[in-house]
């Protein structure tokens, strides 16, 4: 039993020192942080979206936050590696859900602020995303907005693999408003997204075989004389109209025709 207290005193002082960091470094866009036991400490990586404001003149405020890190929770030796979001700011649910946050402090309408946070993640690139204000957000009664578009998931075991989500508080005169951010990145792969292997290669493949003297009607003499102006296969035959086929020598106008109609045939079986 000893061990599972230990897996669970590590897991409550994470999330401490995360609620921590969240507060103390909110003007900086906190995005997220991931903590590694190393031979020469505790290595603490922050992803925030203005680190000059956690690192400080001269390292001043970064040497502050390790040493108040050091003395609250009693981890040895912190090592604070702060990373750039840069970019990727508008992907990250947490960033993204602090400043909205901040906008909603600033005096913004709830509804402006909504879509247009949904509006950033989506021109990111996200697959989809969801907003969600709730709080006093036009009278006395408690309400809550949604704003959302794209592909979301709400429930099941893919929600944790594709899902990113953020969460911020906007303190307002009539109350405290809750920020949700959800957002399916780019990158994210759903269940129901299935890719075949090799086949975009066999269609090539196929439509390579195929030669131009396999056609009915070509024989030796009209595929040298194609290949002359450039045509040597069946996928050049295809941007080639009736007219320029019965300049060739020993084409009509009916052969013309069955030509482009076999072609059409054979890409369409390869497609």
């Amino acid at each position: 039993m000893a061990t599972e207290k230990k897996f669970v005193r590590e897991n409550v002082k994470r999330l401490m020192i995360k609620e921590y960091l969240r507060k103390r470094i909110a003007g900086a866009g906190f995005g997220g942080m991931e903590i590694q036991r190393t031979p020469m400490g505790t290595r603490i990586s922050i992803l925030v979206e203005r680190p000059g404001l956690v690192i400080g003149r001269g390292g001043s405020n970064i040497a502050k936050l390790t040493e108040e890190i050091r003395e609250k929770f009693d981890v040895d030796n912190p090592q604070i590696e702060i990373i750039e979001a840069g970019d990727k700011s508008a992907l990250n649910a947490q960033i993204m859900a602090e400043k909205l946050a901040e906008a909603l402090e600033r005096g913004w309408h709830f509804r402006r602020a909504g879509h247009s946070t949904v509006r950033r993640i989506m021109e990111a690139g996200a697959k989809g995303c969801q907003v969600i204000i709730s709080g006093k957000l036009t009278g006395e009664r408690h309400r809550t907005e949604k704003f959302t578009q794209g592909h979301v998931k709400y429930c099941g075991d893919i929600v944790k693999d594709v899902m990113d989500e953020g969460f911020a508080v906007a303190k307002l005169k009539p109350g405290v408003i809750g920020v949700k951010v959800r957002i399916m990145k780019p990158d994210a792969k759903l269940p129901d997204e299935i890719s075949i292997v090799g086949v975009e290669k066999e269609k090539e493949e196929r439509k390579e075989e195929v030669k131009l003297t396999d056609l009915k009607g070509i024989g030796e003499e009209i595929a040298k004389e194609l290949e002359k102006l450039g045509i040597k296969s069946i996928e050049d035959l295809k941007d080639i109209s009736i007219e320029d086929l019965e300049k060739i020598e020993g084409i009509d106008k009916k052969m013309a025709k069955e030509i482009k109609e076999q072609v059409k045939k054979i890409l369409k079986e390869v497609e």
